[in-house]
C-alpha cells in the first residue's frame, strides 16, 4: 500500500513538473519582428473642421472584413467612442466617431466614407477592405472641394513611368493622390502598411528594383516630412517618387550580419555586479575651434553657391553668420501675399515665422497678416503629430513674440502637451508610441528655453539617456528607412543636445568604433567617435554634406549639418545662447508700400539701381533651426522596415512557474497524509 501511494505521489509530482516546463516553454521568447503587417489598412476620421476625430492608425485585417470592422478595431485600440446603428436594408449608419458628430438639427451633414481618396457610394459595412487601403471618414454635406495635384514617378535610369495631374478631395493624403494617379494611369501601386510608418511604397508598375533600391518620396522638390500617409496635399503640389539606392554598412568585426551593435545596455540575465574587462582605447581627440570655423564657412559657401535657395536655406546661412540674399526674403513675402496669409497646415505658418525671424522681420505684421496669431489660435495644431507643437514653440521663441494669456495655444500649454507626449523610454514620436531619434532631437530644441523648469529638466535628461542607448558603435543612428545611417539624424541630435546645454562629445555620446569611419580630424587616430566627429564623416570636398557616407553633397543634409555645427559652436561659446532665438524683430512690412521701387536712373551712372526691402540683421546673433531633418527621410518609403524584436520576460515566468509547482507539491503532500491517516 505504501509503495502504491508513493508511486502515485511521484507520478503527480512528475506530471506537475512537466506541466510547468511546458508552460514556461510556451512563453519562451519568440523572435517576433514588429515588421510590416501581412495584410493591413490605414484608417482615420475627420470632423467638420478637418480636425482629427480618429488619428491615423494601422489595422491588421482578415479575409472579408469590412471598413466598419476596421473602424471598430481602430476606435477600440485607441479608446475612442464609436456610435452607429444598423439598418436591416441599408446597413450601418455612423453617428459619432471620437468626439465628432454631424449636427443633430440638420440632415444635410453625414459621415462620408472614402477609400484611397475616392468617395464610396456604398456603406462602410458593405465595403470589403483590401490590403493597402486607406480608409477615411469625414463629416460632409455633399459639397467636397477638390484640388489638383501632380504625381510623377521616375525609375533608376531617369525614365518617367508615371506623370498624372489628378483631382483629390481637400484634406487628402499624398498616399491618396498616388493611388488615384496610379488608377488613372492604369499603373499598379504596390504598397504595404506598417504599424509605425503606415503606408510605404514597394513598387510602382513593373519597375525592376535591385536589392538596395527603394522608392524615395519628394513633395515640391523637398524630402517629404510626414510620409505618404501623414502628408496632406494642397493645390498645385507636386508629389514625386524616385528610385534611389543605399549601400549597407558591412557588419563590424565579431558581429553577425544584422546584429544590433552593443550600446552598453544591460542584457537580460546579466549580473549587474559583473564588472567587464577593461578595454584600452586611445584618448578621444577634440575638434579644434579652427577646424570647426573652417567647416562652417565652407558649408555656408556651398549653400550660397547652389543658387536655388528656399526659406530654410537662408535660415541656415543666417545661423552661420552670413547675409541672407534679399531676393529670397522678397520671394517669401510674395508667397504670403499670394496666399493671402492663409495656409492649411500649422507647420507652414511656423516655418515661415522662423524664416522671417532670421531675417529680422516681425511676423505679427507682414503685409497686414499676423502669422503669430494664426499659430496660437490654430485648431489644427496636433493634426501633424508632435511636429506642430515643436515648431510652434520654436516659432514663438524665435522672435520673443508675446502670446495672449487666453490664447488657445500658449507656451505653457505647448510645453505641457509636449512633456505629456514623451514616451516611457525617453524619446518622442511623430505619431504613436514608436520613438523617433529625429523627433526627439527636435523636441529637445523646442524645450531648450524652458530647461530650468524641473519637469522639463527631467524630460531632457531622460531623453539624453535614451539617445545614448540607441546610438550605434559608429557614432550615428542607423535606420533602414533613411537608407542607412543618415547625417541629418546625427545633425538633429547635435542641435537638440547643444541647445539644452549637453555636450554632444561627452562620454555618453562617444562610442567605440567597430567599423571603419572616416574622421574629419586628420591627426586623430582614435578608435572612438563622438557625434561631432561622426557628422564630419559626411563632409564633401565641395563644402556640402552627404545624406549617407560615400554619397554626394545633398542640399538638405548640408543645411542640417550647417545648423548642427553652428549649434555646437554656440554651445562652446555659452554666452551666445541657442541658435533658435533672435532679438525681437523690428521690421514691419507696410501693406501700402510696394516690395520694390521702380528702377531709378542716376545722372552720374548708367547702371539701374533697384531698391529692395532692407533686411536688418538681428542685434543678437542667435539663429533658428531648419527642422526639415531626417524626419523628412524617416518617412521615406522603402522595401522593408525591421522593427525591434519583442519577447516575454522569462525570469518572471520561471518564478511564477516555480511557485505554482511548490504550491501543487504542498497540496499533494497534504492529500497523501490525509489518505494515509484514513488507512
Amino acid at each position: 500500500m505504501k509503495n502504491r501511494y508513493s508511486l502515485k505521489f511521484n507520478t503527480v509530482i512528475f506530471s506537475m513538473v512537466l506541466l510547468v516546463v511546458f508552460h514556461i516553454l510556451s512563453f519562451l521568447p519568440q523572435q517576433v519582428n514588429a515588421d510590416s503587417l501581412s495584410k493591413g489598412v490605414t484608417v482615420s476620421a475627420f470632423d467638420m473642421e478637418g480636425e482629427n476625430a480618429l488619428p491615423l492608425s494601422a489595422v491588421e485585417i482578415e479575409e472579408n472584413q469590412t471598413a466598419l470592422d476596421v473602424l471598430i478595431n481602430a476606435t477600440t485600440n485607441l479608446d475612442r467612442d464609436l456610435e452607429y446603428s444598423v439598418h436591416e436594408e441599408y446597413g450601418a449608419f455612423i453617428s459619432k466617431i471620437g468626439e465628432a458628430a454631424p449636427p443633430t438639427d440638420s440632415y444635410d451633414y453625414w459621415w462620408g466614407f472614402y477609400v484611397n481618396g475616392e468617395y464610396q457610394s456604398v456603406g462602410a459595412s458593405s465595403y470589403k477592405v483590401k490590403n493597402g487601403d486607406n480608409i477615411t471618414f469625414r463629416i460632409i454635406n455633399g459639397n467636397s472641394e477638390e484640388v489638383n495635384v501632380r504625381v510623377s514617378g521616375v525609375d533608376k535610369s531617369g525614365e518617367v513611368i508615371l506623370d498624372e495631374t489628378v483631382p483629390v478631395v481637400t484634406g487628402s493624403s499624398a498616399y491618396d493622390a498616388l493611388k488615384i494617379a496610379g488608377k488613372t494611369a492604369k499603373i499598379n501601386i504596390e504598397a504595404t502598411i506598417d504599424s509605425k510608418y503606415f503606408a510605404y511604397v514597394n513598387n510602382i508598375g513593373d519597375v525592376e528594383l535591385g536589392e538596395y533600391d527603394y522608392w524615395s518620396t519628394y513633395l515640391n522638390d523637398g524630402y517629404m516630412q510626414q510620409g505618404l500617409s501623414g502628408e496632406i496635399v494642397e493645390a498645385g503640389d507636386h508629389l514625386e517618387l524616385v528610385v534611389e539606392s543605399w549601400t549597407p554598412t558591412p557588419p563590424a568585426e565579431g558581429e553577425e550580419d544584422g546584429e544590433v551593435p552593443d550600446t552598453g545596455a544591460e542584457k537580460p540575465g546579466e549580473d549587474e555586479n559583473t564588472i567587464p574587462d577593461p578595454v584600452e582605447t586611445p584618448k578621444q581627440e577634440t575638434i579644434s575651434k579652427q577646424k570647426l570655423d573652417t567647416t562652417i564657412k565652407s558649408t555656408m559657401q556651398y549653400q550660397l553657391n547652389k543658387g536655388n535657395l528656399s526659406g530654410f536655406d537662408f535660415v541656415a546661412i543666417k545661423a552661420a553668420g552670413g547675409e541672407i540674399p534679399k531676393q529670397f526674403v522678397e520671394k517669401l513675402i510674395n508667397r504670403i501675399v499670394t496666399e493671402k496669409g492663409t495656409f492649411r497646415n500649422v507647420t507652414d505658418y511656423e516655418r515661415i515665422v522662423l524664416s522671417l525671424s532670421a531675417a529680422g522681420i516681425d511676423s505679427t505684421n507682414v503685409e497686414g497678416y499676423n502669422l503669430i496669431e494664426k499659430i496660437y489660435s490654430n485648431d489644427r495644431m496636433t493634426v501633424q503629430g508632435n511636429n506642430g507643437v515643436i515648431y510652434a514653440l520654436l516659432a514663438f521663441d524665435s522672435g520673443n513674440y508675446e502670446i495672449p494669456s487666453d490664447a488657445k495655444w500658449t507656451r505653457e500649454k505647448l510645453t505641457d502637451y509636449l512633456l505629456k507626449q514623451q514616451l516611457e523610454d525617453g524619446g518622442w514620436s511623430l505619431f504613436g508610441t514608436n520613438p523617433s531619434v529625429d523627433i526627439t532631437g527636435m523636441a529637445l530644441a523646442a524645450l531648450a528655453p524652458y530647461k530650468d523648469q524641473p519637469s522639463v529638466n527631467t524630460a531632457i535628461n531622460k531623453a539624453a539617456d535614451w539617445i545614448s542607448s540607441v546610438q550605434d558603435s559608429n557614432g550615428g543612428f542607423s535606420n533602414n528607412d533613411n537608407g542607412g545611417d543618415a547625417s541629418e539624424t546625427t545633425a538633429q541630435i547635435i542641435i537638440g543636445l547643444s541647445s539644452v546645454g549637453i555636450d554632444p562629445t561627452e562620454e555618453r555620446f562617444t562610442k567605440q568604433q567597430k567599423s571603419e569611419v572616416k574622421i574629419m580630424s586628420e591627426e586623430s587616430t582614435s578608435s572612438e567617435v563622438n557625434l561631432i566627429q561622426h557628422l564630419l564623416s559626411f563632409k564633401q570636398e565641395d563644402g556640402g554634406f552627404a545624406h549617407l557616407v560615400g554619397g554626394e553633397s545633398n542640399d538638405i543634409a548640408s543645411t542640417q549639418a550647417l545648423l548642427a555645427l553652428v549649434a555646437y559652436d554656440y554651445f562652446n561659446a555659452k554666452e551666445k545662447g541657442t541658435i533658435y532665438q533672435f532679438a525681437k524683430p523690428t521690421i514691419e512690412i507696410d501693406p501700402s508700400l510696394p516690395l520694390t521701387e521702380e528702377p531709378d536712373k542716376s545722372e552720374d551712372s548708367d547702371e539701374t539701381v533697384e531698391k529692395e526691402v532692407e533686411v536688418q540683421p538681428s542685434e543678437n546673433e542667435n539663429k533658428v533651426e531648419e527642422q526639415t531633418s531626417n524626419e523628412q527621410k524617416e518617412q521615406k518609403e522603402e522595401q522593408g522596415h525591421r522593427l525591434p524584436n519583442t519577447a516575454t520576460p522569462l525570469f518572471n515566468l520561471l518564478a511564477v512557474g516555480g511557485a505554482l509547482m511548490l504550491i501543487g507539491a504542498g497540496g499533494t503532500i497534504v492529500t497523501k497524509r490525509r489518505q494515509v491517516n484514513k488507512i
